[in-house]
């Protein structure tokens, strides 16, 4: 089974892999299997015969223009980027095995990188990537053009975007394409070949170097962060898409894709040791983060612990409290208790003195008899003749037990004690003087009267009593 594609021009036959099965070119390259279309050729899987089959890549230059003066432009490009990528040896750009012309087809070879383009792999996993991850490739891009533009001649790359950086299965990037790099001592080319959105200013009118590919790694940082393709002519700045994202990443691009070249980095390597600075520097904020974070989660703790103590310890003091003030409370009603009795006795103590007083002088009248005598005894003739004993009986100091020569008057029913000799003058015993009052009988002996006032000097103070009390006995005593 065979079948053929004829050259547009020349109609010399070639094959495809898919439909007429694998072949070999210059007997060493073996084409198996179709993988894309670029701008410029067609790609194809191949195997090195001569290495054990190892896997390869065969680009063949397109022939489909329509207009010659197309096809010889292209016959150029093509032919820089095999001189180009044979002066260059670096790990992060693809590897060219051989370049020959063959049936009028200009073929180049180059070493296979099994991984997949940045733009296929955004748009597979339909979301931007990480900053982290986004910083750590453009650092390796900036290691790719310091080489490229220390290179002797220097190299102008032209024309990177996120579908020429190859990312393999090691995460390691891979620069492919250099069908418009040209060596920048070319000072003659003006060729307007640009990608929009990722070409700077300059680049529209030929007069790209160094800084230009600057400019595009800014755009190509933009679309890694956001998922949206940059503006032409603008300068990018991923913040206004995702506030997420950090302010140094957002500098970064935004000083790389300044519209004036003196306003960017004016070469790669100022822009890796930035980025060196900012990926270093991330770490070391996260690190000091989680310690800040684990010092307040501790300090958090250590605070709930406390509170729950304090708390514990309240509940205590507030129960104790309340106890304290419970029995606080009962002393104070059996104290108000107490009080209330002993202002109740001291009520009926009153009243029963005011009740005895007006019934002894009530009855002074009738008889009085009064006793002085050294044993303290007395007759019973007189109504005053117990008064002592019964004055004692109310709990008067000095009164009935303090002094036993104090006479007594007796109204023929309880005795009453006097505190003093009463001066009354009658008849005498050898015990005595007694003197006893009838109805008509009202006079008082001086001699008497001087002895009452010589009792009442020898008396001792604490001996006196109520004088609220006494005043009526006084007054009837007197009388």
């Amino acid at each position: 089974m065979s079948s053929s594609f004829e050259h547009s021009n020349s109609g010399l036959p070639y094959r495809d892999p898919q439909k007429d099965g694998p072949f070999v070119l210059r007997g060493r390259w073996q084409v198996v299997d179709y993988l894309g279309q670029g701008g410029m050729g067609t790609v194809y899987l191949a195997r090195d015969l001569n290495l054990d089959n190892r896997k390869c890549v065969v680009k063949r230059l397109r022939d489909d223009f329509f207009r010659d003066e197309d096809k010889e432009k292209a016959q150029q490009f093509f032919l820089r980027e095999a001189k180009v990528l044979s002066k260059l040896q670096h790990p992060n750009i693809v590897l060219v095995l051989d370049s020959f012309r063959e049936d009028e087809e200009y073929y180049l070879v180059m070493e296979y990188v099994e991984g997949h383009n940045l733009q296929d792999m955004l748009r597979e996993r339909e979301e931007p990537f990480s900053e982290d991850q986004v910083l750590g490739w453009s650092k390796q891009i900036c290691e790719v053009l310091h080489y490229l533009h220390a290179h002797d001649p220097p190299v102008i790359y032209r024309d990177l975007k996120p579908s020429n950086i190859m990312i393999d299965t090691k995460d390691n990037v891979k620069l492919v394409d250099f069908g418009i790099a040209r060596l920048y001592q070319d000072d003659g080319d003006n060729t307007h070949v640009v990608s929009q959105g990722y070409s700077p200013p300059e680049q529209y009118w030929g007069g790209a170097d160094p800084r230009s590919d600057i400019y595009a790694l800014g755009a190509t940082m933009y679309f890694l962060l956001t998922g949206e393709e940059p503006l032409a002519l603008t300068v990018c700045s991923p913040r206004d898409v995702d506030e997420d994202i950090s302010e140094a990443a957002d500098l970064i691009v935004g000083r790389a894709t300044q519209q004036d070249v003196y306003l960017r980095y004016q070469s790669a390597l100022e822009m890796k040791d930035e980025l060196d600075y900012v990926t270093t520097s991330q770490p070391e904020e996260k690190s000091n983060f989680k310690l800040l974070e684990m010092t307040v989660g501790i300090l958090v703790m250590c605070l709930s612990i406390g509170g729950w103590f304090a708390y514990t310890k309240f509940l205590e003091l507030k129960k104790e409290s309340e106890f304290q003030l419970g029995q606080n409370r009962e002393e104070r009603v059996l104290l108000e208790k107490r009080l209330e009795e002993i202002k109740r006795r001291e009520d009926t103590l009153k009243k029963m003195v005011e009740s005895q007083i007006p019934n002894s002088s009530g009855k002074l009248g009738n008889k009085i008899t009064v006793t002085n005598s050294k044993n303290g005894s007395g007759s019973e003739s007189g109504p005053f003749g117990t008064f002592g004993s019964g004055m004692a009986n109310f709990g008067f100091p000095g009164l009935g037990n303090k002094n036993n020569n104090l006479p007594s008057i007796s109204n023929g029913e309880d005795p009453v004690p006097v505190p003093v000799p009463l001066p009354f003058h009658g008849q005498t015993n050898g015990n005595g003087t007694t003197l006893t009052y009838g109805p008509d009988k009202e006079s008082i002996s001086s001699q008497n009267h001087s002895a009452f006032e010589t009792a009442m000097e020898d008396r001792d103070e604490s001996q006196l009593t109520d004088p609220e009390g006494l005043a009526p006995l006084e007054e009837d005593t007197q009388h």
